[in-house]
């Protein structure tokens, strides 16, 4: 496996990258946030081809690509660290970004969550969730028929110390899972379904109760496998309580920084940990059924801030350390 490696200054460290078709529907793109710095390349025979480079009004703190129904090409939304938001899209024809939509997604109270700002879209393209303050959760909802944004709302969490969230792949009610840490530091795993209409969330269809004091991250697995991966320092855990599925494997105790998914059916991820070891997880399964968990170490990198796998074996690094 090959691997384009780009460090960012260590005073503008928040590295993120996607992959999609953002200028166009036969293009491979790879986009690229740098601190106020975004960077869009295109993936070609002999590499990666700059097509621009442009700043944003604020350092960047989410980046994700989204599709709307009957658009040519992906549209990207961005937030700030600042709690400003807006979607873009790219125009051929003179070679910018076009701001389709912006705002402000802050309030006037609340504590800040302490690991920065948390942003997804529902994978059906329902909403936007995000986790911006303790014990709330904010939701754009996205009118599915022309990709226009509707009124926001915050819903009361009852868990306080949220360490990840995630949209679930495969329900018909947006669906996420918390990874959350109690006042006796447990940690575990909850599902929520959200409701547009009622602006509230409904009991989800699982849960996961003391799952390892070291998890930090979670992975949603695209269908027809479905359910999520759970990355702790000395285990990773495949769950989906709607089949009874739970595998875990151990691992020597390291900290798991960044993932990239490597196929569309979610059945092999990229990992790399705080000392710069790249790793590959292949879940082992038979239809829908997740069977085993493989770990293979893949090799050494700079210490990984963001993963994206780009095609044929080439895999792009985003670090914040040379």
């Amino acid at each position: 496996m090959h691997c384009y490696v780009v460090t960012a200054h260590r005073a503008s460290c928040a590295q993120l990258s996607v992959r999609g078709s953002f200028t166009g529907p036969k293009d491979t793109n790879l986009i690229v946030a740098k601190g106020s710095r975004l960077v869009i390349y295109t993936l070609t025979p002999e590499g990666l081809q700059p097509v621009l480079d442009t700043g944003i009004y604020g350092r960047i703190a989410a980046i994700e690509l989204y599709t709307v129904a009957g658009a040519e090409r992906e549209s990207l939304y961005i937030l700030t660290e600042r709690l400003k938001f807006c979607i873009v899209e790219y125009d051929s024809s003179t070679g910018e970004l076009i701001t389709k939509a912006m705002g402000d997604v802050q309030d006037s109270v609340g504590r800040p969550v302490d690991g920065g700002p948390i942003a997804h879209i529902d994978p059906e393209r329902r909403m936007i969730g995000f986790l911006l303050y303790d014990g709330l959760f904010k939701v754009i909802p996205i009118d599915t028929r022309n990709g226009q944004l509707r009124e926001a709302f915050n819903i009361r969490l009852e868990e306080l110390q949220v360490l990840d969230v995630q949209f679930l792949y495969g329900y018909a009610q947006p669906t996420i899972v918390l990874l959350y840490q109690d006042p006796k530091e447990m940690r575990h795993l909850k599902t929520y379904q959200v409701s547009i209409r009622d602006k509230d969330f409904i009991a989800g269809p699982w849960s996961q109760t003391g799952v390892e004091i070291g998890a930090t991250m979670i992975i949603p697995v695209p269908t027809p496998i479905g359910g999520c991966i759970l990355l702790g320092e000395q285990t990773i855990s495949y769950l989906n309580g709607d089949k009874g599925d739970t595998k875990t494997i151990h691992m020597d105790m390291t900290v798991i920084r960044a993932w990239g998914k490597i196929d569309e059916d979610g059945r092999r991820y990229l990992l790399g940990d705080h000392l710069g070891q790249l790793y590959v997880l292949v879940l082992e399964f038979d239809g829908n059924k997740v069977l085993g968990l493989k770990l293979d170490t893949l090799g050494e990198t700079s210490s990984a801030k963001t993963i994206t796998y780009l095609d044929s074996g080439v895999v792009f690094i985003g670090s914040c350390f040379g």
